[in-house]
Formats: C-alpha cells, sequence, structure tokens
C-alpha cells in the first residue's frame, strides 16, 4: 500500500498474489464503488479489500461468461455493463444478460479477427453506454452500438472512433478517431470532422405495420406529424417523412413516399407541417423521420397514420 512498484512480499508490507481459479486468461480488471471485478476468459470475480493479513479476497460471481476485449467492459457506479460474444451482459449484484434488440445487427456484421479494438465508452449526460467495434469489412472501428440504461433502448450506426473520455474535466465528450484527430462530441448539431461541417444524418424507423396477415392489404392516406425542431439554430429547420410498403417479407419496398416537414412558427406555440397526404398501398408499411440539414435538432413524439383496408389491384 505505502509503494507503487515493490510487489516483493514480505511481513513489512502487504504485496502479495491471488490464484484466479477458473479462466486460462486475464482480461480486464474494473474498478466500482464497491470493489473490483476481475474478468477471465469465461469467468468473472470479485475483489474486495477484507483486511490483514490477506488484505484482498476474491469471490467467483459467474461461470462460462464472455468478455470481448480488454476494454469492452465499462461501469456506471456500481453497475457494470460489456460485451461478450454473441451476447451484451450486466453485474447489478448478479450477472445477467442484457436483452439487446440489435444482437443480430451487430454481431452478424463483426471481425472477430480484430475484436481486441473494441471497447465501451460512457455518455453519462444521456445515460448511455457505447461499444465501437470494426465490422466484417474494416480493420478497424468503423460502427457503433449503444444501450440507454434509462430508457433500456437500444441503437447503432456508424463513426470510426479508436478511445473515449467522458465529460468530467472537459465539459464534453472527447474521442479519438482513426483520422488521427481528438472529436468533441454533444457540442454541435453538425459534423465537424470536414469542412465545412456537414449536418449529421439522423433517422428514426418504425418496424413493419399491417392491419391484418393472410391478404389482407393496407392503404395509406394521411400523416399527421408530432415533431418538435426545438434546440435547432437554422432558421428555416426541416425534415422529411418517409413511408415504404411492400407486399411480402422476402422483396425490396415497392411504393415510397417522401413528404418534407417545416416549422412554420414559434409563436404562441410551435407550429410546423400539420399534415402530409400520400398514397401508399402494400401489405405492410414502414413509418421513417429522417434529417441530414445543417444546424437541425428533431424529435419525434405520437405520429398518427390514417390507414384503411384495401383490396389487390
Amino acid at each position: 500500500q505505502e509503494s507503487l512498484t515493490n510487489f516483493t512480499p514480505d511481513t513489512t508490507n502487504t504485496a502479495g498474489d491471488l490464484r484466479l481459479s477458473s479462466g486460462s486468461t486475464f482480461v480486464q480488471a474494473v474498478e466500482t464503488k464497491q470493489q473490483i471485478l476481475v474478468f477471465t476468459d469465461r469467468s468473472l470475480f470479485s475483489m474486495r479489500f477484507i483486511g490483514p493479513p490477506f488484505t484482498f479476497g476474491l469471490q467467483e460471481l459467474s461461470k462460462n461468461i464472455t468478455i470481448m476485449s480488454p476494454n469492452s467492459a465499462v461501469a456506471v457506479d456500481d453497475i457494470v455493463f460489456w460485451m461478450g460474444k454473441e451476447n451484451f451482459y450486466i453485474y447489478t449484484g448478479s450477472v445477467q444478460k442484457l436483452d439487446c434488440t440489435v444482437r443480430g445487427k451487430v454481431f452478424n456484421d463483426f471481425n472477430l479477427r480484430q475484436s481486441a479494438k473494441v471497447f465501451a465508452a460512457v455518455n453519462s449526460t444521456y445515460n448511455e453506454v457505447w461499444w465501437f467495434y470494426p465490422s466484417a469489412s474494416s480493420e478497424n472501428n468503423d460502427k457503433y452500438v449503444v444501450y440507454n440504461y434509462q430508457e433500456q433502448l437500444w441503437y447503432f450506426g456508424d463513426m470510426p472512433r479508436t478511445a473515449w473520455s467522458d465529460r468530467g474535466i472537459y465539459d464534453y465528450p472527447i474521442a479519438a478517431s482513426t483520422d488521427g484527430f481528438l472529436y468533441e462530441h454533444e457540442r454541435d448539431l453538425n459534423d465537424g470532422s470536414v469542412s465545412p461541417a456537414t449536418g449529421l444524418n439522423s433517422f428514426i424507423e418504425s418496424s413493419q405495420m399491417d392491419i391484418g396477415d393472410g391478404e389482407q392489404f393496407t392503404f395509406v392516406s394521411r400523416v399527421i406529424h408530432d415533431v418538435t425542431f426545438d434546440g435547432s439554430s437554422s432558421q428555416n429547420p426541416k425534415m422529411n417523412v418517409v413511408l415504404k410498403s411492400r407486399n411480402f417479407p422476402g422483396v425490396n419496398f415497392t411504393e415510397t413516399s417522401t413528404s418534407a416537414v417545416t416549422k412554420t412558427a414559434t409563436l404562441p406555440v410551435e407550429q410546423f407541417t400539420e399534415k402530409s397526404d400520400v398514397r401508399l398501398r402494400g401489405r405492410s408499411f414502414v413509418l421513417r423521420y429522417e434529417s441530414s440539414e445543417t444546424d437541425v435538432q428533431w424529435r419525434a413524439g405520437s405520429v398518427r397514420v390514417n390507414v384503411r383496408t384495401d383490396g389487390k389491384r
């Protein structure tokens, strides 16, 4: 305890060693408020201070777990999240698998030969844990998956990052990229990796919706919007609503309708495009809001879509 360099056990110091009873490789250690979690390639241990004569004690918490890399676990207070091989895990006093709605999206497009480059990051401002990983066609981290632990939601995207530091000393999270630059996250509404800065591509898309199974076709005629552009610095912020339909699960979308949603006034309340009249038919349809405009921030609320049963042509 008195020296950072003396590891030789002696009666006058607390140096020593502990043997992990399970696993063949030490992978990572994560410090929490109450303990240090120690990962091997197939098990998880808790290391706690117990005082003399042994100083620290080990307790096995779980067997037959996996961990992707030496930086794929991260602590949020006393909760630890990590990426395993084919699964995500959480420790809250016991080990559990996280129910991941995008699990197939992540692990079916993954370069396992470069798995050691995976790292976890915390974006505490928005209650998020991020994992950056290399896709199947990349030798470096080029994609990310995010778990919002407050909302219990998953989302994903493309972004090359090699290291991350959450806000603390600095006002914004700072991340390193494969291009050799450091980037401040959450600071602006635009992509500053290019000059001049461009709008960030953002979207939210529903799953497929239908009226019923079998031969029932859906006809979509109107979308009533519920959005806000609060926080945008653009004088005329706008976005697009896109509807897509198809007749069979195994084919591309056959019909697409795109309409603009524009902010029209602020007072007495925020006003924007009230509705979009469309003509779309198919067994199922998808609703998508998207934007790539500069200086635009948006959120979608309870959108209403006018649908009715339609027949074959």
